[in-house]
């Protein structure tokens, strides 16, 4: 007997059925079942396809291709199969158990971890196998009339279904009841219980993990996935960190004994911390860390214990009692491993900022010190005596040449009043001869007021000529020093036992130099 999928329209439906037609509602396909398709169905019905080189063997209905995807093979293999004739080989056999269609199962629900997208994926298990189910949501909505969560015991009814392209078989979930507690998983709640009411649990066991570890030790396979991402965590992140491992079976019979044994060899060697873990896995592969051995052993460590086992849905025993409790042997390196590399580039990039800050300030240092230096050269003393000096040679050459220009314009214009004065007298004189006492009066009159006149203009000119006299600013205490008749400008310019001057404003006194 066999099955054969139908590709039926919506509009032909009711034909198709009444020629012996079946709906499937969780495939959502129309099959029929028989040992030969009948010609009112063979419209409907599509061969599978052959393939495009090679020889073929049918099989019942189903036609297999004895090509290989790789090219061509000796002749001698050719009589071999490739993976996806025995597949639909095996599927074809499915498709010949009625049996298959509809059965009963009852086991522990494990491996099972909320949906996934839309539907349901578990195992159900009992102490010798499992068996993968899946249960389609639109199922679910009638058939599951409770919370399925892992280590219920329940009971399904539904169809065997063998998927070509993953060579699984799977239990398709048409119904499901809840009918009690797993054994096995009410074993564990028991050890659990136990464990708690002991205090392994208790926080206040918990040990700090070192934020700055010298060497770590690790308990895992060292054939694993874990070690491997472990590593490259701990070289990314500090390369100079110690890596113990102490290579373990994390799964099967010497599981327990060479975890505990690894606990105890490293707790003795006085590291820093401890990570027990490994990658994930089924639910059965990853009940030897519930073992009460294992639980143990963590609890009386000396060292700090990081569990990593399984994924983040996944918890054991261990993760109960460990001192930190991560999802994955890498999240174990970090918590574990401080980023020394990220502190590194932290202080380096701290180093240039203070580099940059102090440059920055120097460089405004020195050029508020330049301007003080340069503001400080401008008004210091030498500077303010050599600009009062040159003020004084120039103010005493203007002097010089204004008493010469006042000197030569009242002596022409004495001259020249002598002169008038002359051709006045002679007129006078001349017209005059009769009045010679009157006029003699007259002129000395005349003479005594331009006398008095000029001697007024001489005084004013001679008062401005002491006010812009060198020696008139040495009143108050100032004098000049000179040297040989050579002025003494600055300190150098003399040395002990020289012979001075210091001109006063009224008068001069030798000195020695010290």
């Amino acid at each position: 007997m066999g099955i054969f999928k139908l590709s039926v329209s919506f509009s032909e439906k009711d034909l198709a059925k009444a020629y012996g037609a079946r709906w499937d509602a969780l495939n959502k396909t129309w099959y029929y079942m028989g040992d030969e398709l009948p010609e009112e169905l063979e419209r409907w019905y599509k061969a599978p396809e052959t393939a495009k080189a090679g020889k073929t063997q049918t099989i019942g209905n189903a036609i297999i291709s004895t090509s290989s995807a790789s090219g061509p093979v000796p002749e001698k293999y050719e009589k071999y199969k490739t993976v996806s004739e025995v597949n639909r080989l095996i599927s074809d056999r499915y498709n010949h158990v009625p049996e298959f269609y509809d059965i009963l199962v009852k086991g522990e629900v494990t491996n099972f971890n909320g949906k996934k997208g839309a539907h349901y994926y578990f195992d159900i298990k009992d102490d010798n196998a499992l068996l993968p189910c899946r249960l389609w949501d639109s199922v679910a909505v009638q058939a599951l009339k409770f919370t399925l969560e892992k280590g219920q015991f329940v009971a399904i009814a539904g169809r065997l279904e063998f998927f070509e392209k993953s060579g699984q078989t799977q239990l398709i979930v048409r119904e499901i009841e809840n009918i009690g507690e797993g054994q096995s998983n009410l074993a564990l709640l028991q050890l659990k219980a136990k464990l708690q009411a002991e205090g392994l649990f208790d926080v206040i066991h918990k040990k700090p993990i070192p934020k700055h570890p010298e060497n770590v030790g690790i308990i895992t396979s060292k054939n694993g996935q874990a070690i491997k991402d472990i590593c490259k965590v701990a070289k990314k992140r500090n390369p100079y960190v110690q890596l113990v491992l102490f290579h373990v079976n994390v799964q099967g019979v010497n599981a327990v004994s060479t975890i505990v044994n690894g606990i105890k060899e490293l707790d003795g060697m006085g590291l820093d911390s401890i990570i027990v873990g490994r990658g994930g896995g089924s639910d059965e592969e990853l009940n030897v860390y519930n073992d009460e051995k294992i639980v143990r052993a963590v609890f009386e460590a000396v060292t700090p214990i990081v569990s990593a086992v399984g994924h983040e849905g996944h918890w054991t025993l261990i993760d109960y009692v460990a001192d930190k409790r991560v999802a994955t042997p890498s999240e174990a390196a970090e918590e574990t491993i401080p980023d020394v590399m990220a502190d590194i580039e932290k202080v380096e990039l701290l180093k240039k900022a203070i580099q940059d800050n102090m440059a920055a300030l120097l460089k405004n240092k020195k050029l508020q010190l330049e301007n003080k230096i340069a503001l400080l050269a401008k008004n210091s003393p030498q500077n303010r005596l050599k600009e009062n000096a040159e003020r004084l040679k120039h103010q005493s050459e203007l002097m010089r040449m204004n008493i010469e220009a006042v000197l030569k314009a009242y002596t022409e214009k004495t001259a020249m009043l002598t002169e008038n004065i002359n051709a006045g007298m002679k007129l006078v004189f001349a017209g005059f001869k009769d009045r010679p006492d009157i006029l003699k009066e007259s002129m000395d009159k005349n003479i005594r007021l331009i006398f008095q006149s000029y001697s007024k203009r001489f005084e004013v000119l001679l008062a401005n000529l002491n006010g812009l006299s060198p020696t008139a600013k040495l009143v108050g205490g100032f004098g000049y020093v000179s040297k040989d008749d050579k002025p003494v400008k600055n300190a150098a310019d003399v040395k002990s036992g020289d012979n001075i001057n210091i001109r006063m404003h009224d008068g001069d006194i030798p000195a020695v130099v010290k």
